[in-house]
């Protein structure tokens, strides 16, 4: 796998970051046309001339000459600048969303597969390797999937169907990017913030400040504002994000998507999402975060009644949800002497990057280099990825700082998909990757300062990128992080580890002023604070998780509901009832339906593979090189637990996850 070449890309490569509204339509009604006729192709080929490569690997490889056209449009729906980009893109995706489901949905096509499969393949197999054939099974089931053993009537009942579900998840994630409200602010409501965070707040025509929902702002503003009443207001404001069209959207999706479950023989939605991936049932799944919830629920309340102890020190009688992130930066401030807020000048961001690159570079053999290409904003930056010997990885891009109508989390996107050229071509598509983060916008006095959850952030999402950039996979569709969606976050959490050891913070930190690292006796303390309140916030991410898993087994109907009850049920919390609309803001609803288990799920994993890291010493490039070639390269090209199994020698188990998880 080695062995596979890649050409580098021109400046004409990089054209399609300034696609026009006029562009993106254009190119995006070439592509379907030529995906349709592609497809007739297929259809058309005579049962005994059927061959892999002119069935299955051109089913795969459908699309024209730039099969990643989509991708590209979709990713500009999320970075672009100007707004008319945005809105042609979001009105592309669900034009070209419902058409693609007209032609994908065919019976003719699925008939074409089992005509190979029951025929010429058996002569052929034999002449095909592991991963052509887990594409074949893999392709059969998933058309399986869409129903093509029912009448024709359901059939076109279900596509109606899929088609309302794929335009209603587009607006839905439409909703919350332009979601764009605040709250206004005196200096003096500001107490508590750092100058360096009010530098960054824009100013309202009547001269205050501006806090609004991006992370950035809401961050820091919860966590150190002493004004309680204006966290209030900005956590009620927070508590509404997405309106309540999107609480009507996401009831209508999950109503949908049972009626499509119910329709293709499954007892509800979770048991269809989940039986392609690790878990295999919504029952394992719904046992997991059982068991998770019992051994957690004692932690988080131990956690919690110390918040309550010290919010009586602070003068807060009661603590409400908008005091939590407060009262539990001051608690750990004064249980570990260490201020967040004031550790960001030890943290700033391009030396953040360049000790990432460095760490991760010897440890997987690459290297970085910044690219000249202008890309759709002045703030993105490219960085070419080498092989230590010179050779071509791929592209990477970085799109740090918040915008208005910009992609408001953080999140890591596939946008050129790497894989062979060619069928069995030996050369491959280099790929372009992008992370998209939201961290405080530079000054000219100052670079961006980023908080120790924020390098967090910032190396996990690093390790969704290796996985999509390192890909030999020759199969788009088994490339990268297109892996079963309970392991996606397996390589992108291993990741977080290295930002809590003591090594690596003594590297990352570097004083924006005196250029010295962070004191040993400081670094202790913050790897001794890790754990604080872990109980709490692994709770929510179950709680997050059960109300995902609920909705989409049909055992609640009211999602807003159902999330003021789960949270009163497992942390005493009451949440108010009229500005609570918790799901209309969960856009892992639409993107990770019935699946939000799988960051902790994919956890389990991650743990186990670091422990073998901490065997032999976390810089240990043997160990690094063995994770690059037997998960990070492979994609699914081989089954997940096949990939963690090789890495790790023997069966994953759950002790390292346990000692993290629950301690």
């Amino acid at each position: 796998m080695g062995a596979m070449k890649k050409t580098p890309y021109t400046v004409k490569d990089f054209a399609w970051v300034h696609w026009t509204p006029k562009e993106m339509k254009k190119l995006a009604q070439e592509y379907f046309v030529c995906k349709k006729k592609e497809y007739a192709g297929i259809k058309a080929i005579l049962p005994e001339k059927r061959t892999y490569e002119n069935t299955i690997y051109a089913l795969e490889r459908s699309g024209g000459p730039d099969v990643d056209v989509f991708r590209k449009i979709s990713f500009l729906g999320e970075v672009s600048p100007k707004e008319e980009v945005r809105k042609a893109s979001h009105s592309i995706m669900v034009d070209i969303s419902k058409k693609l489901v007209d032609i994908e949905y065919d019976r003719d096509l699925y008939m074409s597969l089992v005509e190979y499969h029951e025929g010429n393949f058996l002569d052929e197999k034999k002449h095909l390797g592991e991963d052509d054939i887990k594409l074949l099974e893999e392709t059969i089931r998933e058309y399986k999937r869409m129903g093509f053993d029912l009448p024709e009537k359901t059939q076109t009942k279900l596509k109606t169907f899929l088609k309302k579900v794929s335009e209603l998840g587009e607006h839905f994630r439409n909703n919350i990017n332009n979601y764009n409200d605040y709250i206004v602010c005196t200096l003096e409501e500001l107490d508590g913030l750092s100058p360096r965070v009010i530098e960054t707040l824009p100013r309202h025509p009547n001269g205050k400040y501006i806090v609004s929902l991006q992370y950035p702002h809401i961050g820091p503003f919860m966590a150190f504002a002493k004004n309680r009443k204006k966290r209030e207001e900005l956590a009620l404001k927070n508590l509404k994000k997405g309106g309540k069209k999107n609480l009507k959207i996401i009831q209508d999706i999950v109503k949908l998507r049972a009626e499509i479950a119910t329709i293709l023989g499954y007892k509800h939605h979770a048991d269809f999402k989940t039986e392609n991936r690790m878990a295999k049932s919504g029952a394992i799944v719904d046992t997991f975060q059982h068991d998770l919830l019992k051994q957690l629920k004692p932690l988080a309340k131990k956690d919690l009644d110390a918040l309550r102890a010290h919010a009586k020190k602070l003068g807060i009688s009661s603590l409400e949800h908008y005091d939590i992130a407060f009262v539990s930066n001051d608690l750990k401030k004064k249980k570990f002497d260490v201020d967040p807020e004031s550790l960001r000048a030890y943290f700033p961001l391009p030396h953040v990057l360049e000790t990432m690159f460095a760490i991760y570079g010897k440890l997987f053999g690459i290297t970085f280099k910044k690219h000249n290409a202008k890309l759709w904003h002045k703030d993105a930056r490219l960085y070419q990825v080498n092989n230590k010997n010179g050779s071509l990885v791929g592209y990477l891009a970085f799109d740090l700082h918040p915008r208005t109508g910009k992609f408001g989390h953080a999140a890591c996107f596939d946008t050129i998909v790497p894989r062979e050229e060619r069928w069995k071509s030996q050369k491959f598509v280099a790929p372009f990757t992008s992370i998209v983060c939201n961290f405080s916008i530079p000054t000219k006095k100052t670079p961006s300062l980023l908080s120790h959850g924020e390098i967090e952030t910032l190396f996990h999402e690093f390790g969704h990128a290796l996985h999509m950039t390192l890909s030999l996979s020759r199969h788009e569709s088994q490339s990268g992080a297109n892996v079963a969606w309970d392991f996606v976050e397996t390589p992108s959490q291993i990741m977080e580890n290295w930002a809590w050891h003591d090594a690596v913070i003594a590297k990352l930190g570097k004083h924006i002023e005196t250029g010295k690292m962070i004191p040993k006796p400081v670094r202790e303390k913050m790897i001794k604070g890790r754990t604080f309140q872990s109980g709490y916030m692994y709770l929510r991410q179950v709680i997050m998780g059960k109300l995902d898993m609920d909705l989409h087994t049909g055992r609640v109907k009211n999602g807003a509901e159902t999330y003021r009850a789960l949270t009163k049920l497992y942390t005493g919390i009451n949440l108010p009832k009229n500005e609570t609309l918790f799901p209309a803001g969960f856009g892992h609803l639409v993107g990770y339906d019935a699946g939000y288990y799988s960051y902790l799920w994919a956890l389990v994993y991650a743990c186990d593979a670091f422990s073998e890291f901490e065997k032999k010493g976390i810089f240990n490039k043997e160990i690094g090189m063995r994770w690059r070639k037997e998960v990070l390269e492979k994609g699914s090209s081989q089954d997940e637990m096949k990939l963690i199994t090789n890495f790790l020698k023997r069966k994953p188990n759950q002790k390292a996850f346990l000692k993290e998880v629950v301690g």
